[in-house]
């Protein structure tokens, strides 16, 4: 999991904000969002976000992903203690950086999954994201595959 503090309009990705407007115990929308508009059968980069606070006028964005911002879903408003146990659940969801298979739509199908088990989304709003973004099913990895096929 990746963890970064962002002047939301700021197209400098490399400062981290967090230090100085981390999070508080304000209750705040909680967004997903998935890179374009509409899914054209290659991979969507997805990230999970909410806004800290403001520096010098621009709001800072807390942002939970794996390795950008379109296409937006809001989840609802999320407590300080919430967005603590998202933070936590996407900590603990697998992931393999070297991966060709399993990307940040697996990584997020299964956060989100983890979110309705805590009873922090609905299966609904699971189920429209899954469709929308659309969110694959983790599958084995091409040399657990082909140890599969050999067997």
């Amino acid at each position: 999991m990746f963890l970064l503090g962002l002047p939301s309009m700021s197209r400098q990705m490399s400062r981290n904000y967090y230090e100085f407007i981390p999070d508080d115990d304000t209750e705040k929308d909680v967004y997903l969002q998935a890179h374009g508009h509409n899914f054209d059968g290659r991979e969507r980069h997805v990230v999970i976000h909410w806004v800290n606070g403001t520096l010098a006028d621009n709001p800072v964005t807390q942002i939970v992903q794996l390795s950008g911002i379109r296409g937006r879903f809001v989840f609802d408003s999320f407590t300080r203690g919430e967005r603590q146990l998202l933070l936590r659940l996407a900590d603990e969801i697998e992931f393999d950086k070297t991966s060709v298979v399993n990307g940040c739509r697996v990584w997020m199908r299964e956060l989100l999954l983890a979110l309705v088990r805590e009873g922090l989304i609905s299966e609904e709003t699971f189920e429209v994201i899954e469709e929308e973004v659309p969110l694959p099913k983790r599958m084995p990895e091409m040399e657990e595959a082909s140890r599969s096929k050999d067997s």
